[in-house]
């Protein structure tokens, strides 16, 4: 029921205004709901699902879902306190970025409906570290929070200053101690911070130097890289062959966004029309599948993967956990179908493990090369 009001009244009238305004609105409101003990219980009492198949430990962490509201979403953590209440198993906030970035010009979102898609310009739109870090302390939230932590968008002369902004970040976030684990965003194509470097993090080189620099620092939390979208399997295997030796990369994130406007799942009509940006959701969605597939395949006892891209339904959700993922993250799904496709989303999945004969899901991850 309240999926069908969503989708029929509600999200009719929001879609009328920018979608900047929109995501506004939801990050303030979601915000002020947080704080109130009375409106997060009355949610829980209505949207959160739980279920024992579903829970599992992964690096030391215990998760309830698999599922997380993917970086791109809650830039500036103001979603810590409601999410749990909505059914989602962890939560990464950001990206965020060591300065702050008022973002690319407007519109920096936008809808596709017809391809199931969002497009994406934000440019690691961010108020800047110290900002978030203010609002965190050990006691919000109540399941697992990440940091997506990216390079502050404006030039560099040289990947060296790119990189020292990074590790300036990663200093600050481990200093203050409040995180689950950390992911790394190298992967963003909305940023003019790279238009003119010669090496970039795309590159085995450029990663290396990358990861190399990370390594003088204590990360004592789990690490996951959210890696590019659009790369073949050479590309992506020779990228991930450069982190196996550092031991403190314990995962990827598969993917982010298209930026292929020739992908077979766009309506014409809504691709031709679509402003400056880069895609999320169902175009995503079998390049995303595939990379998982591939890396799980070569990496299994190495690296955690996490899907992300063009999840909508527990049907999507399992593809990638059969494929090898651990976990999986979504964003646009959500802004489709609303809130409670959380816990309609586990409510499929736990039906799904438990049909395939599964006591728990950790038996059905990468079942297909079982």
């Amino acid at each position: 029921m309240i999926g069908f009001i969503y989708k029929k009244i509600v999200k009719p009238i929001l879609f009328k205004f920018p979608a900047d305004d929109v995501h506004h609105f939801f990050l303030k409101t979601g915000n002020f709901f947080g704080r109130n003990k009375f409106t997060r219980n009355f949610l829980s009492s209505i949207l959160l699902y739980k279920n024992q198949i579903l829970e599992q430990k992964i690096l030391g962490i215990n998760f309830s879902n698999p599922l997380g509201l993917a970086a791109g979403f809650d830039y500036d953590a103001d979603l810590i306190d409601i999410l749990p209440s909505i059914s989602f198993g962890y939560h990464t906030v950001g990206t965020v970025t060591n300065l702050p970035y008022e973002g690319n010009p407007r519109p920096m979102l936008g809808r596709l409906p017809k391809s199931k898609s969002l497009l994406v310009n934000k440019g690691f739109k961010s108020n800047g570290l110290s900002s978030v870090l203010s609002k965190i302390n050990k006691k919000n939230g109540g399941i697992p929070l990440g940091i997506s932590i990216g390079a502050t968008n404006m030039p560099y002369k040289n990947i060296e200053g790119m990189i020292e902004d990074i590790c300036t970040s990663f200093e600050k976030v481990i200093k203050e101690g409040n995180f689950d684990y950390y992911e790394l965003n190298i992967s963003c194509p909305n940023l003019i911070n790279i238009e003119n470097l010669k090496d970039k993090f795309d590159e085995p080189l450029g990663f290396g130097m990358l990861l190399n620099k990370l390594s003088y620092l204590n990360i004592n939390k789990p690490l996951f890289i959210k890696m590019y979208l659009e790369k073949s399997e050479s590309e992506t295997i020779s990228l991930c062959d450069v982190a196996v030796d550092y031991k403190w990369v314990k995962g990827f994130i598969f993917a982010n966004l298209v930026k292929d406007r020739k992908n077979k799942v766009f309506d014409k009509e809504e691709i031709e029309s679509a402003g400056k940006g880069n895609f999320s959701g169902k175009p995503t969605e079998e390049l995303s599948n595939n990379l998982v597939s591939e890396v799980y395949k070569k990496y299994r006892d190495r690296f955690v993967v996490v899907g992300c891209g063009g999840i909508f339904n527990g049907k999507d959700a399992y593809e990638k956990i059969k494929r090898g993922a651990s976990l999986v993250q979504m964003v646009t799904g959500m802004v489709y179908e609303g809130p409670s496709v959380i816990s309609r989303i586990n409510k499929e999945l736990a039906i799904l493990i438990k049909n395939d004969g599964h006591k728990n899901i950790s038996e059905a991850i990468g079942a297909y090369y079982k």
